[in-house]
């Protein structure tokens, strides 16, 4: 066995085992770092969730205030039509009283023309009777 002797091997592998923990040491200060950036990753986004968790808290209270407004208007309006529907019901109410005065009327009217009818035909018989008395005195 020539060669390299056991203590060159030796001084090989401490050499080895120095750039080893070097590069372990580097790796572990490297991942360090990255566990540092997680760190601060993850408080920016809790930062940034409860940021958006305020901004939404806000938006549904002044969702909230506007369909409050809405529906308050909304039940305006309501009140609006049931106050005209009232007033449409009165005004039906009036015109149906006034269709009964004019079938009043108009059964009056029938009345008058058959009286009509009858003066009218008493004259017309009259009319004829003298008629008839004149042409036979002639």
């Amino acid at each position: 066995m020539t060669g390299i002797g056991f203590e060159e091997r030796v001084t090989a592998l401490e050499l080895d085992m120095q750039s080893m923990k070097i590069a372990i040491g580097m790796v572990d200060n490297k991942v360090e770092r990255v566990r540092a950036d997680v760190r601060q990753a993850q408080a920016a986004n809790t930062r940034m969730i409860q940021a958006v968790r305020d901004d939404m808290t806000e938006f549904r209270q002044e969702v909230s205030v506007r369909f409050d407004s809405v529906d308050a208007r909304f039940e305006a309006v309501d009140s609006s039509f049931t106050h005209i529907d009232a007033r449409l019901d009165r005004m039906d109410s009036r015109f149906d009283a006034m269709d009964s005065r004019f079938d009043g009327m108009d059964s009056r009217f029938d009345r008058m023309d058959s009286r009509i009818d009858e003066v009218v035909s008493l004259i017309r018989g009259m009319a004829d009777g003298r008629a008839q008395g004149v042409t036979s005195v002639n």
